[in-house]
């Protein structure tokens, strides 16, 4: 039997029982990147990021998560501030999460608690990369209705809106539904958008298009961005007349001259009282402005229209700060009336009205 040397028998000792180290660290090692890699197969893990982004402020990619686990077409401003008016003055520590539901596509929910109070609800989806993505829940009370000339893409906040929130891909233009004959508005596709947490900003993958929002109705319409100042002129004009009716300046004929007679625009001028306005020897319109005037197809126009109308008598004198919204159908080649709304909060002057 050979003889080891107790030099050698000390090294051989060494490097079996650096061996045997390695392979516990090894282990170990190997056992802590194998829980990791369990731990982020948990829909819970993805909280856990989630919550460390909203520590770091994270929030384009928060934003991005979120678009992808829960779709949605709010603006990454208002999505933001939205976050970060749930978390300002949270403890992120302190927080909790209890599982709620899980759907038929394995997308659970789960609600964050602070202090006993559930402050968010959180979705948490897999997504194409095999891991899991968590995402803020909101429900905004912002609902609008969108009119685009038909046929063309929708966007609302830079995200393409589509076809599910379409409600009619044959509409007319709801600014023109007071013609007898409906045939004469414009065609649209009406989209209705829901759930919003702020003013959305509307636009068409077209150059050359703009909006103009109802103040009647709050509908936010798409045409194309008037060009020339023809239009701009003829509102302009047509607001005065339609003005001077009530203080009988103008008469039924000459407003009858620039309607559409055949709507409901006319029918209820055309029955107005006007011999309520004081007899006055002195009038003047100052500050007439038409703007943001769109069309809606080729005969169509709606914009709005401002102005400062003055009337005085020996006894007294007033200043009206007015604002029109005024839609022009194109008859025989003439631009008439076809409806109107008043609205002064379209005057800058608007706080001098009394």
């Amino acid at each position: 039997m050979a003889k080891v040397k107790t030099g050698a028998a000390l090294v051989i000792i060494a490097a079996v029982a650096a061996a045997s180290a390695a392979g516990s660290f090894l282990y170990v090692n190997n056992g802590k990147k194998a829980f990791r890699a369990a731990e982020a197969d948990l829909p819970e893990s993805a909280i856990s990021t989630y919550l460390e982004d909203i520590r770091n402020g994270h929030y384009d990619q928060i934003y991005e998560d979120s678009l992808t686990v829960a779709p949605h077409l709010n603006s990454k401003e208002d999505y933001t501030t939205a976050l970060q008016d749930i978390y300002r003055g949270i403890s992120l520590d302190a927080l909790s999460f209890v599982a709620e539901e899980t759907d038929e596509d394995g997308d659970a929910r789960y609600a964050l608690v602070y202090d006993h109070e559930k402050i968010a609800e959180v979705k948490v989806k897999k997504g194409k990369d095999g891991l899991y993505h968590a995402s803020t829940i909101f429900s905004g009370d912002n609902d609008y209705r969108i009119e685009v000339p038909d046929g063309m893409t929708l966007y609302v906040n830079g995200i393409a809106v589509d076809k599910s929130y379409c409600v009619d891909k044959d509409g007319r233009s709801e600014n023109f539904h007071g013609l007898n004959n409906w045939n004469d508005a414009p065609k649209c596709d009406v989209y209705e958008i829901d759930n919003l947490l702020g003013e959305p900003e509307v636009s068409v993958k077209e150059t050359g298009y703009s909006t103009l929002t109802d103040v009647s109705t709050g509908t936010i319409y798409v045409g194309k961005t008037a060009k020339g100042t023809e239009l701009a002129e003829t509102m302009a004009s047509y607001a005065q007349i339609i003005a001077q009716f009530p203080a009988q300046e103008s008469t039924l004929g000459q407003v009858g001259a620039i309607s559409v007679t055949a709507s409901d625009w006319y029918s209820r001028i055309r029955t107005m009282q006007n011999a309520w306005f004081s007899v006055h020897n002195v009038s003047r319109f100052d500050n007439v402005k038409a703007f943001n005037i769109i069309q809606q197809d080729d005969k169509t126009a709606v914009g709005y229209v401002t102005f400062d109308y003055y009337a005085a008598n020996s006894e007294v004198s007033r200043t009206w700060h007015a604002g029109y919204q005024m839609s022009l159908l194109k008859v025989n080649g003439t631009w008439r009336i076809a409806g109107m709304a008043i609205d002064s909060e379209l005057n800058p002057l608007k706080e001098k009205n009394y």
